[in-house]
């Protein structure tokens, strides 16, 4: 007996008399009705094993970032999960999903956070806390030590996310985004600054073994993604340029940042950005206003695969066992989203709501 149902066993009126059998009775009944409700409730809850995470960044100082689960066999979409799951709010504006095993590391932005969760229920683990701190992308580099990018700050944190603790930071020359390992070095998707004319976008070389700093290179156009291919060649999509007459481009560099290859666009009306990559490490996709993939091994024009008609397209990402695209159609950024999951050559499977601001896809498979 719970110390609850006894408390109900023991209580008497101020007159010290009992209650009645048959009322004490009838208050039992309607307690272990409301707890057996509440215990089914729960568990139906639970988002299934797997399948692909959304996160729902919400709005700036809002407090409404969320996590959704969808089960791509089933086509069954679970909203709210982490708020469901863990009986609070996930926090202000959830930016990115790192999964490691059975692990996620929920980062949310505003509130300063890293939350680790297990895999498939999104209970929580522990929650990571870097005070003062604008926590991007997560990115772990062995079994218990990870890095995460800043957005206000020039650094890097270092997190051990067994402890929960932060271990040190690695001063670099501009803020950073998403990151990217290769062998002995992390690479940084360096952001510019437009406010600052002479701000650069960079691709950014840290090494492991010191958490130190080593180098950059630097491009006229700010950096919308990094991913490494299958020869683990880093590749970024670079943003155009005016004051420089530069064009976007698709660049590759090798681990030492030696540039391996170059693909540069014919007008100032591309804008590629969500770069991602393929299950085999071969085709890149990324948005300019539509979907676009780009073949790695023989350099062709991109070729449009997903046209965004009269949608409001946010986010991508391919799941790397299918290959399937998943884009985020965020509409006026104040309505949940709508989701939109396509083949890899762009013919139509399905589509879903998922929560305001779709800004980031995660992708767990047993």
């Amino acid at each position: 007996m719970t110390n609850f149902q006894s408390s109900i066993f023991n209580f008497q009126c101020r007159n010290n008399c009992s209650i009645p059998p048959c009322l004490r009775a009838l208050v039992l009944f309607y307690i272990f009705f409301s707890i057996a409700s509440c215990e089914k409730e729960k568990n139906t809850t639970l988002p299934p094993s797997g399948g692909v995470y959304i996160i729902n960044e919400g709005n700036f100082n809002f407090g409404n970032a969320e996590v959704s689960v969808y089960n791509p066999e089933s086509k069954q979409v679970s909203n709210n999960q982490f708020q469901a799951v863990n009986g609070y709010s996930l926090g202000d504006v959830a930016q990115s999903m790192f999964v490691k095993d059975s692990f996620g590391f929920i980062v949310v932005n505003n509130s300063s956070k890293i939350e680790v969760v297990k895999l498939p229920s999104l209970q929580k683990v522990r929650t990571i806390t870097i005070p003062n701190s604008s926590p991007r992308y997560f990115l772990a580099i062995n079994d218990s030590i990870a890095y995460v990018s800043e957005l206000y700050a020039n650094k890097i944190h270092v997190v051990n996310y067994v402890s929960g603790t932060l271990v040190t930071q690695i001063s670099v020359p501009q803020y950073t985004e998403q990151l990217v390992r290769v062998d002995e070095y992390v690479f940084a998707e360096g952001k510019k600054i437009f406010a600052n004319a002479s701000s650069k976008g960079a691709l950014i070389r840290l090494r492991v073994s010191d958490h130190t700093f080593v180098d950059k290179v630097e491009f006229a156009g700010d950096l919308g993604g990094l991913v490494k291919d299958k020869n683990n060649h880093l590749w970024i999509a670079v943003g155009s340029d005016t004051t420089t007459s530069t064009f976007a481009s698709l660049k590759s560099f090798d681990k030492h940042l030696a540039q391996q290859s170059n693909y540069s666009f014919n007008s100032y009306a591309w804008h590629p950005s969500n770069l991602c990559i393929s299950g085999n490490g071969e085709q890149l996709c990324f948005l300019s206003n539509d979907v676009y993939r780009y073949d790695t091994q023989n350099g062709s024009t991109p070729e449009k695969v997903i046209s965004s008609s009269s949608n409001n397209f946010y986010a991508l990402a391919i799941d790397p066992a299918s290959d399937e695209l998943y884009v985020s159609d965020v509409l006026d950024y104040v309505q949940p989203s709508h989701v939109l999951r396509y083949h890899k050559n762009g013919a139509f499977i399905h589509s879903f709501t998922a929560g305001v601001i779709a800004g980031n896809f995660a992708f767990a498979h047993e």
